[in-house]
């Protein structure tokens, strides 16, 4: 039986940025109908086991509560909300991902922001993954309409087209920690002068020391434009890059966030080559921010390294599977 795995995050764009910002806020019921697009359209191109991961609004629930609706004329009986604990933390994520792995799953649809999807990428980095964006700094995930990821989803559950062909490993940023690996992030990785995690979120820019990245470009927001202000990283180029930020008089614009552009002054600029390591001892106490999200704490003496590699999740190119599924007459009655 094929296997399609989706993990959608209640939480994401909900985070305290939407009060410092104008970012997009995309409610639970705007989830929930992108969530009934993907099975809809997975069910027309082919049949599958849908497994959901569980969360505490119940999008499960009220999908499978849609269903039973009179003269509802779409099939959502492919649909299980997954059996497992919940923490109502980005735990949930990663060990939703790992037994997908664990049970075989052919696909896993993400959808959240950065943060989502590295969390995801935590738990699994063989699964072939497709992100969709609905968070609130999405570099990594990307704006696509859920018919178009169902579509994607249900030719690659279904073997029409080999994964080899429209997913490739996508970079990461490893770190590690005195010498101990301690997490990933997939878009940018910044030092931080402040030592308190608290709602995990930098919107003080003034405490951002130096940023490395898998990729920037000025034209998306977040901390990784802000190196992208000075240099522009693909997605697919074999290198990333880091940048030092420093206090005195700006030298450049950027798009730090929705809305907001600022001057920032950035300097030391430079390509890091694939495994070439970043390694810094600690003169002063604060925390490392993964993918937006300040997670681990440094203090003086602490030695930090990261490395930008190529041992991220299976990134789909959506566009690749169902183009090369066309091609093969996947599509045709």
């Amino acid at each position: 039986m094929s296997i399609i795995g989706i993990a959608c995050n209640p939480q994401s764009g909900k985070d305290i940025r939407r009060l410092l910002t104008a970012a997009t806020t995309i409610d639970d019921m705007e989830k929930l109908n992108i969530l009934e697009r993907i099975l809809l359209s997975a069910a027309a191109v082919g049949d599958q086991k849908v497994y959901l991961m569980p969360d505490r609004l119940g999008y499960g629930r009220l999908l499978l509560q849609k269903r039973q609706s009179p003269g509802y004329p779409g099939d959502l009986s492919q649909l299980e909300v997954y059996d497992m604990e919940r923490t109502e933390t980005q735990s949930d994520t990663i060990f939703f991902a790992s037994e997908m792995e664990r049970i075989g799953a052919d696909v896993l649809i993400v959808m959240g922001g950065d943060g989502t999807s590295r969390a995801a990428a935590k738990g699994t980095r063989r699964v072939p993954m497709i992100s969709m964006s609905t968070g609130t700094n999405n570099v990594y995930p990307e704006l696509m309409e859920g018919t178009v990821a169902g579509m994607a989803a249900a030719v690659l559950a279904g073997h029409m087209v080999p994964a080899e062909q429209c997913a490739a490993m996508a970079k990461c940023i490893e770190v590690w920690k005195n010498g101990e690996p301690v997490d990933i992030a997939l878009i940018d990785l910044v030092f931080c002068r402040n030592p308190f995690i608290g709602s995990k979120a930098i919107w003080n820019y003034e405490e951002i020391d130096q940023v490395v990245v898998t990729q920037c470009s000025m034209a998306s927001i977040g901390f990784s434009s802000l190196v992208g202000a000075a240099i522009r990283v693909g997605r697919q180029e074999e290198w990333g890059a880091t940048a030092e930020f420093t206090g005195g008089r700006p030298n450049t614009l950027a798009p730090v966030g929705a809305g907001t552009v600022r001057g920032v002054r950035v300097r030391n600029v430079r390509r890091l080559a694939l495994g070439e390591p970043v390694t810094r001892t600690m003169d002063y106490q604060g925390t490392l921010a993964l993918d937006g999200e300040r997670e681990i704490f440094f203090q003086p003496g602490d030695v930090i390294t990261c490395k930008v590699t190529r041992n991220g999740p299976l990134r789909v190119d959506v566009d690749t599977a169902i183009e090369s599924a066309r091609i093969r007459g996947c599509f045709q009655l």
